[in-house]
């Protein structure tokens, strides 16, 4: 084992000490101690009954075996003890270094050498033999620095029993563990434990005890519940904070849109998205701001056969960015749109925000202008063809509507005059059959005298 990884207990005592399950093996080099007799070791066995010890010797080493009941907790587990048990325990601790009256046994007071009973009542495992076993001296001025280290780890907690043993004087310790480390001896420090048991009890009376199953339980149940009730008080609180005023806030633009308070209508919706408007309220914000914009009548006229309240919403979003100077965003909807009239709208009002940009350089404006009114011209290139094509695609049909209108007319009167015609020439078979008829008539005449 190397030097680093010894305990406490291995380097004072220059021993290796081993655990299986609940059995302990403290090994002694003979070339290192002072045993000439193993009978000098049998005080250990008769000193607390209660914890097994054998001895064993071989030709280099002494083995203490070491088997405390399986009841008892190591100094260790006490730490995972509620704070009143801690305090019994260093009362009883101690105490037990203050009766100590066996002159050949010496203590020895560190972590790794203490066991506890259900009473909080500590246990040696190994006590040093005068002349025999280390500690081969009484020291007491170690035994009581070891022993307020002890109770200093287990009632404070901050440091380990090494570094309040080595360290006390320089470390910054709490009031209570200055305390603990300045005892001057065992009345002085037994005062103070009495004193903080004394508070932890009167503050146990105002505490109500539950079964640890039935803790558990409740608190599962707690957790359960707060981790419902957060969403619900975040989603309270969303409602509260935000939901409401934005609801409030559509519903007063609607009042001051209906009242043709246009300007009202964009100073309240302002500060909300797009995407959180409901259809309606775009449409109303976008109307707002297209009435707001200086637009010929022309432009008007075109701009109100594409926004009605049937329309694409990405009409709203479009009128509505440059309303508020994100003209570089709506240019992209119209692009969407394939809309060339928003477009080239889109890039004058963005030329115009470029120009009161103060973040740009006058070169940099220079740039982007030129790129901008070089596209501005191929829309109007483009729009300039297409009224061309328009109007002579006008002009083709006009001739052809007015040759149509006389050949129409002459054949109306083609099929008047067929009429009559038709009406004065009966169909010949048509008129000799009528006197055959009247013929007829007169020969069966005489016959019907007689």
């Amino acid at each position: 084992m190397s030097e680093q990884k010894q305990t406490y207990l291995e380097q004072q005592l220059e021993a290796i000490m081993k655990k299986e399950g609940n059995n302990y093996t403290l090994t002694f080099q003979k070339g290192k101690i002072k045993l000439d007799d193993a009978a000098e070791m049998e005080m250990l066995k008769e000193i607390d009954p209660s914890i097994q010890k054998n001895i064993t010797l071989s030709e280099d080493e002494v083995n203490l075996n070491i088997q405390p009941p399986p009841n008892y907790i190591t100094y260790n587990q006490l730490k995972k003890k509620d704070d009143l048990s801690k305090w019994i325990f260093a009362s009883q601790l101690v105490k037990k270094v203050r009766d100590h009256s066996l002159t050949r046994l010496h203590l020895f007071v560190s972590p790794e050498n203490i066991f506890i009973d259900q009473s909080m009542t500590p246990y040696f495992l190994h006590y040093g033999v005068k002349e025999s076993l280390p500690p081969y001296e009484n020291d007491r001025e170690r035994v009581w620095n070891e022993t307020k280290a002890v109770v200093a780890s287990a009632v404070d907690g901050k440091f380990e029993f090494g570094q309040y043993l080595s360290f006390h004087s320089t470390l910054e310790l709490s009031p209570l563990a200055k305390s603990i480390m300045g005892a001057e001896s065992e009345s002085s420090l037994l005062e103070l434990i009495r004193e903080n048991t004394k508070l932890i009890e009167e503050k146990e009376k105002t505490l109500v005890h539950i079964p640890r199953k039935k803790w558990k339980l409740t608190r599962y149940m707690t957790i359960g519940l707060f981790t419902l009730f957060v969403p619900a008080f975040i989603y309270a609180l969303y409602t509260l904070i935000f939901a409401e005023p934005k609801h409030a806030a559509f519903i007063n633009s609607q009042e001051h849109f209906l009242e043709s308070e246009y300007s009202d209508v964009v100073s309240i919706l302002e500060r909300y998205d797009i995407e959180d408007m409901p259809k309606v309220v775009q449409y109303e914000l976008a109307l707002s701001y297209i009435i707001n914009e200086s637009l010929t009548e022309e432009q008007k006229e075109y701009i109100r056969n594409t926004i009605s309240l049937q329309s694409d919403p990405m009409y709203y979003q479009y009128w509505i960015l440059v309303g508020r100077g994100n003209a570089k965003e709506a240019m992209d909807i119209a692009r969407s749109l394939e809309d060339r009239f928003l477009i080239a709208y889109g890039l004058v009002q963005y030329s115009e925000e470029i120009k009161a940009n103060e973040k740009m350089s006058g070169e940099e404006k220079q740039q982007e202008l030129e790129k901008i009114e070089s596209e501005i011209d191929e829309y109007k290139e483009e729009l300039k063809q297409k009224e061309e094509e328009e109007a002579e695609l006008e002009k083709e049909q006009t001739p052809k509507q007015s040759e149509e209108k006389p050949a129409a007319e002459d054949k109306a009167g083609a099929t008047d005059e067929a009429e009559p015609t038709k009406a004065d020439n009966p169909d010949p078979a048509a008129a000799d059959a009528a006197p055959k008829k009247e013929d007829g008539a007169k020969t069966e005449a005489p016959p019907a005298q007689n």
